[in-house]
């Protein structure tokens, strides 16, 4: 997996299109947390509400989320929404 530095608002917005969805109010201060159901299952990430999320974050929400290769969302098919 090749997972790079995203802007905040790219990564929200492809978040959204696999139906992740974000709840600032779930954070404290400048945090929040991202939100994915699988299966019935909540999944959650906290992030610290930087603009720019670095890849370390980026692939952990990926992992988290079951947004990888191994989980069928190649890496051009996440990158590319």
């Amino acid at each position: 997996m090749r997972d790079r530095i995203l802007k905040l608002i790219d990564l929200r917005r492809i978040l959204r299109s696999f139906d992740c969805w974000e709840d600032a109010s779930r954070g404290k201060g400048g945090h929040t947390m991202f939100f994915r159901e699988i299966n019935g299952k909540r999944f959650s990430v906290p992030y610290s509400g930087d603009k720019e999320v670095l890849k370390c974050y980026v692939s952990q929400m990926r992992r988290k989320f079951r947004l990888t290769p191994a989980d069928g969302i190649s890496d051009e098919d996440f990158y590319s929404r």
